[in-house]
């Protein structure tokens, strides 16, 4: 393959000759191999007979417009990164058409170049993560394939699967070392990894994270700390993708000694992983020493009290307490209150008695159903004409509905009120106030 082969192709769609040719020139020296479109007609032709890893489509075009065009890319090319070209005055229709073409980001005309750039270089980074995990999780499952035909004991299939996880943890190493150290981006996708796998849940990951950070709010911690317990909750279970399938087909109470020691042995796979990732150290070495006990009986070190790391002794506690509801444990299935209760009980022994006295507190001032769920969090009754989207907002699929920066007008106001009562699900948002226009038209 030539190296002009080998660059990413970056398919641009609009029925202005002179955009195409605009656009030419933004990305005339980067590295890239550029087709071009005059209609989504023609842009499908391209999409059905090659690869292509970039779209950049306009929103108004005749006979086919940029959002249907990229809702068919979604269907021909799924990791393709799309981006929507929308002017000014379709921005009312911009979350409309965010939801029907499924993209990636939209940028508004005139467009800044320089952003453009960047914009695009996210989307290459995007897509070669794509590639690289769908690699790496077929070669998992291929010597999965392979391990099961082992006749060997279990110390000897563990032996033989540590080697094949090191192996494959050197190759993420080697990945991620080449990645953008964008941090939104790396813990999206380190969260959809536990989010696809079906013996994992991505909904216990969100229920031990807001419960972890409410915790540490409880606890007045810095918003730094309180982050890191959010971030070591949610991927407190990154390492068992490491695990082979029947340990983790199992809860806990039914493995036995051998299999609950590798079992065990996933906070370290986990910081293995995170490792080359150097902005997010103090979450892995919280992850890692989750198993620790406040008593000095917990693995891998036997550390005590207050030399197990504070966030450590806060995710124990949070972790343990779901994995009570969600019947990891023990065979019966807890209610909140029994959850909570078995935590207590074992208070100054497990878990740290000022985490176990916070985290009675955050239960009794929480929805059970909703335990964690950030205070900053608004609902769309509460949002006023000026506020400004502090972070994306996604929808219960993890499609983007608006992005960060947003500010909120009377028309897409109206906008995200119907579309919550059309599907049915209640949208939650960050605001970090109002815009500067808004507090001068205030005063």
């Amino acid at each position: 393959m030539t190296a002009a082969e080998n660059r990413p192709t970056l398919l641009c769609v609009d029925d202005e000759v002179s955009i195409l040719k605009s656009l030419t020139r933004v990305f005339a020296g980067s590295n890239v191999r550029l087709l071009q479109a005059n209609s989504g007609k023609e842009a499908l032709v391209f999409l059905q007979q090659q690869p292509v890893h970039l779209i950049i489509s306009d929103m108004r075009m005749p006979e086919m417009t940029g959002a249907e065009l990229l809702a068919q890319a979604a269907v021909l090319q799924p990791d393709a990164y799309r981006i929507l070209m929308t002017g000014y005055s379709d921005l009312s229709s911009t979350i409309s058409a965010i939801n029907i073409g499924k993209i990636h980001r939209y940028v508004q005309k005139p467009w800044d170049n320089n952003e453009l750039l960047d914009i695009v270089g996210e989307g290459i980074k995007y897509f070669q993560l794509i590639r690289n995990n769908k690699l790496l999780t077929q070669k998992i499952a291929r010597q999965n394939k392979d391990l099961q035909k082992l006749n060997h004991n279990l110390e000897e299939v563990v032996q033989q699967r540590t080697l094949q996880l090191k192996k494959l943890l050197r190759q993420l190493k080697s990945n991620l070392d080449t990645l953008d150290k964008d941090h939104k981006a790396l813990l999206e996708v380190l969260y959809n990894i536990i989010s696809i796998n079906p013996q994992l849940s991505g909904e216990f990951a969100l229920k031990v994270a807001n419960t972890s950070r409410s915790i540490a709010r409880t606890l007045e911690l810095s918003v730094n700390l309180q982050q890191q317990c959010y971030q070591a909750g949610l991927f407190a279970e990154l390492g068992k993708v490491g695990l082979p399938h029947n340990i983790l087909a199992m809860p806990f109470h039914k493995l036995d000694n051998n299999e609950r020691n590798l079992y065990l042995s996933h906070p370290q796979n986990a910081e293995d992983i995170l490792i080359p990732a150097a902005h997010l150290v103090p979450v892995a070495d919280i992850i890692s020493q989750q198993y620790e006990r406040f008593n000095g009986s917990g693995v891998p070190a036997q550390k005590i009290g207050t030399d197990i790391v504070l966030g450590a002794r806060i995710v124990a506690a949070a972790r343990d307490y779901w994995s009570h509801i969600f019947q990891r444990l023990h065979p019966q299935k807890y209610s909140p209150t029994e959850a909570l209760e078995a935590i207590k009980r074992l208070r100054g022994a497990f878990y740290d008695p000022q985490v176990v006295d916070a985290l009675a507190k955050v239960v009794a001032g929480s929805n059970p159903s909703e335990l964690g769920a950030p205070k900053e969090f608004i609902t769309i009754a509460q949002l006023q004409v000026g506020m400004v989207l502090k972070q994306n907002l996604y929808n219960a699929k993890q499609m983007l509905l608006l992005p960060k920066g947003h500010v909120f007008n009377v028309s897409s106001l109206q906008k995200l009120a119907q579309y919550q009562r059309k599907h049915n699900e209640q949208l939650q948002l960050v605001i970090e106030g109002l815009s500067k226009a808004a507090l001068e038209e205030e005063e």
